[in-house]
């Protein structure tokens, strides 16, 4: 049995580096950029009329008014003094004027111009270059592509960029007595809840996985469903099966299918007999989740996660560790780290955790409303009211804060 900190350092030092490939802009949203973006032109590429309204050169007390200038038009002729411009948001402004007056802040009478209220010199244009110049970059390796970042990329002249392709991940759950949630489970069988908990969250975190498989114990059927799911996929995750009875075959199963474990259990509560294993041959890798809910949740939190942003490229992977004050007592015993499913509440005095009450594992509903995960180290014997522990925020709740 190994550490935390051990467990999660074998995971990240066999992480394979990411894969660029090429997409569409429309396609990249969520994911790594793999070079940086240079922008091949000016932005603004020329003098910009940033509202509807006049462009004028000098101060008069009437203008002349020449033909309007739409959005898209070409470039005018040079703005003589004492002439107008009428001009939309977004036209180029022509050669000579000084500034543009708001349409709200004119009259026209008998086409001339008057302004009630003058404003300064270079008021509402946007100059050439003056948000981006020819040559620049404008993304820089490693950026996390939002909506923003497509736009930018557009106005570089882009139409396609290099990016970190995100690992094909399927989901494996195994039990005889696991049977859809659609049925009322008979004595001594229970509700698939384990199969929609891990697709979810894997969804929510910007990794769908392929497809969700499901096993009986039966070691031929169990390595049929194995095979399928690794032969579409980089990565395996498999709740269940993974502990040390007899009707546990996944280890067995994966061995036989060419993978290595680097561990099979962890000094930690809930989720000591998790296990990990990659295959030497093709590079897959595969996490043997506990079948406990709970352990499900902190294991795909703090050990699944963070491989998964490494591999797709991300350079923020590593959990960011707050501080925070419990609301009420922790009770552990001695020898393995606990993790405690918390509500994080930040405050003017710091954070605040709050520790809903659970019966162990197994108690998914005792996540509902929670937030974070708190964890004492595995010498502590427990915490009183007040203790300042550290903590996580959960990865649907703190979203990239949660990375350091």
């Amino acid at each position: 049995m190994i550490s935390v900190k051990d467990a999660l350092k074998i995971v990240l030092s066999h992480t394979p580096p990411p894969v660029v490939e090429t997409l569409v802009l429309e396609k990249i949203v969520g994911r790594i950029l793999s070079e940086e973006v240079v922008s091949d032109i000016a932005m603004p590429p020329f003098d910009r009329s940033a509202m509807d309204g006049f462009a004028i050169r000098g101060i008069c007390d009437e203008y002349e008014l020449m033909d309007e200038i739409p959005a898209g038009a070409q470039p005018q002729p040079i703005l003589k003094n004492g002439v107008a411009a009428p001009i939309m948001t977004g036209a180029p402004v022509p050669e000579g004027a000084d500034r543009v007056v708001m349409v709200e802040e004119t009259n026209v009478t008998d086409g001339k111009l008057t302004i009630e209220k003058m404003p300064e010199n270079g008021a509402n244009i946007c100059r050439k270059a003056e948000d981006i110049s020819k040559g620049q970059t404008v993304l820089k390796t490693g950026t996390l592509i939002t909506p923003s970042e497509i736009g930018i990329a557009a106005m570089a002249g882009r139409e396609t960029l290099p990016v970190y392709r995100r690992p094909l991940v399927t989901v494996l759950t195994t039990g005889s007595e696991v049977i859809s949630p659609v049925h009322i489970p008979p004595p001594g069988q229970v509700r698939n809840a384990n199969g929609v908990l891990i697709s979810s969250f894997l969804r929510q975190a910007g990794f769908s996985p392929v497809k969700v498989f499901h096993s009986a114990d039966d070691p031929a059927s169990l390595r049929n469903a194995a095979a399928q799911a690794l032969s579409v996929s980089d990565i395996l995750v498999t709740a269940g099966g993974v502990s040390m009875g007899t009707h546990d075959y996944v280890p067995s199963v994966l061995e036989d299918l060419g993978f290595e474990f680097h561990f099979r259990t962890v000094a930690q509560k809930p989720g000591k007999p998790l296990s990990f294993s990659t295959n030497p041959e093709n590079g897959k890798m595969m996490f043997g989740l506990p079948g406990n809910p709970v352990s499900v949740l902190v294991s795909l939190e703090m050990y699944v996660l963070a491989c998964l942003r490494l591999y797709s490229g991300h350079d923020r992977y590593q959990r960011r560790v707050l501080t925070g004050k419990i609301t009420g007592p922790l009770k552990k015993k001695q020898g393995r780290l606990n993790f405690f499913r918390t509500v994080a509440q930040q405050t003017d005095d710091g954070w605040i955790l709050e520790t809903p009450p659970t019966s162990g594992s197994g108690d998914l509903m005792s996540t509902r409303g929670t937030n974070s995960i708190a964890w004492l180290p595995p010498e502590s014997t427990g915490a009183t009211e007040g203790t300042a522990v550290p903590f996580t925020l959960m990865s649907w709740a703190g979203g990239e804060s949660c990375w350091g």
